[in-house]
């Protein structure tokens, strides 16, 4: 798995740099085919507190999830969208289960 983080307009330690790569490499309990993730930190000139943003692209083999987030700091930002990619990492592996009741027959005529 691929982990780039772009950070347009913000300074960023090693350390955070760290914790960041440290709770995406978590994402991969989820699901053994991501092969990139995708970060892309920014700071947005506003008057409002919250304007530290996080978005998130997960290439999955064969399809895309992205989700994004703006609060006050990086670290929730990130912390927060990594749980709203835990969970529709959850629900898209749930689908791609086969149900054990389903039957499958090939007919040879």
């Amino acid at each position: 798995m691929i982990i780039e983080i772009n950070s347009s307009n913000l300074k960023l330690t090693k350390a955070t740099v760290k914790a960041i790569e440290k709770k995406a490499m978590k994402l991969s309990r989820f699901s053994e085919k991501i092969s990139k993730v995708d970060i892309f930190l920014s700071e947005e000139n506003s008057p409002v507190k919250e304007n530290k943003s996080c978005k998130i692209r997960l290439d999955i083999f064969g399809d895309t999830l992205f989700a994004q987030k703006t609060t006050a700091s990086i670290e929730t930002a990130v912390t927060s969208v990594i749980r709203v990619l835990k969970m529709m990492l959850k629900e898209k592996t749930g689908q791609r289960n086969v149900p054990s009741d389903e039957i499958t027959s090939t007919v040879n005529i």
